[in-house]
């Protein structure tokens, strides 16, 4: 069989240059040995190193990594704030007493006992309510004390707090007090007559669509910044759009009255406190 000129100058340069053609061929497996055993080393790493890494965060499964605590702490609802407890006298030996709650919560309902303490008599215990960002007055009335400088304390107690996520869900009382006016002891009511006691008038719209069957309004006399008269005026039946004219009154002697503050209450998170709709 005779070679092409092709073929014979394959195997004469094949065999001039065999030597180097074997020893490329060896330097070339070499080089990919190196490679093939550096590529293994490199994942025989990782793997290891991805191992623990794995092994850490099945453990960490099994662990609390969430401080239950902290959130709790973070989410549960400020206490009630008492911003002022006064005592006021009302007759001879006798005084009423008065405090000022706040709701600092945005999203909490708080139902709540109360409790006042006049020189060491306690009053009665006696349930009520606040809602988020409220302020409400508490009253009490009829103490006996001999001091002329009593201590009065409230105690505000079984504090029992309600979550509202969607504050227009909460039922809001819309009265409109207007015309107040207040009278002193001593005031003219005819030509011939003069009032014998303090009186406070005045008028309150229900602009609620809510019927209540009962309804409280607190009356604060202040002289300045001082409070020198409390009293309640409870109704019965306040229809909506109903207008009502009210009155309270104080058969002691009271100083000066510069502002009359009249404050509304009724429960609307009792449902039974809503009249049903005609």
């Amino acid at each position: 069989m005779f070679l092409t000129e092709k073929q014979f100058k394959f195997a004469y340069l094949f065999a001039k240059y065999k030597s180097k053609i074997k020893w490329s061929i060896v330097a070339g497996l070499v080089i990919l040995n190196i490679i093939l055993i550096g590529f293994f080393v490199f994942k025989t790493f990782f793997y290891f190193k991805d191992r623990k890494n794995y092994q850490i965060m099945i453990d960490s499964l099994s662990k609390n990594l969430i401080d239950y605590n902290v959130i709790r702490e973070k989410n549960k609802p400020k206490d009630l704030v008492i911003l002022l407890t006064e005592s006021v006298k009302s007759e001879k030996q006798k005084f009423d007493v008065v405090s000022q709650i706040e709701n600092l919560n945005s999203q909490f309902v708080a139902q709540y006992d109360y409790q006042f303490v006049l020189d060491g008599m306690e009053g009665k215990t006696k349930t009520n309510f606040i809602l988020p960002n409220e302020k409400k007055f508490l009253m009490d009335f009829n103490f006996e004390s001999l001091s002329k400088n009593s201590i009065v304390e409230c105690r505000i107690k079984n504090v029992q707090w309600k979550r509202i996520r969607y504050l227009s869900k909460i039922l809001k009382t819309e009265f409109k007090v207007e015309n107040i006016k207040y009278y002193p002891a001593g005031a003219q009511i005819t030509i011939n007559k003069k009032r014998d006691i303090n009186q406070v008038d005045f008028e309150v719209i229900n602009n609620s669509p809510y019927s209540f069957w009962d309804a409280i309004f607190k009356v604060i006399l202040y002289q300045n910044k001082k409070i020198i008269g409390v009293n309640i005026i409870p109704t019965k039946q306040f229809l909506s759009r109903e207008k009502k004219f009210l009155s309270a009154s104080w058969n002691n002697f009271l100083p000066l009255v510069t502002e009359v503050i009249i404050e509304p209450e009724a429960d609307t998170l009792n449902i039974k406190n809503l009249m049903p709709v005609k």
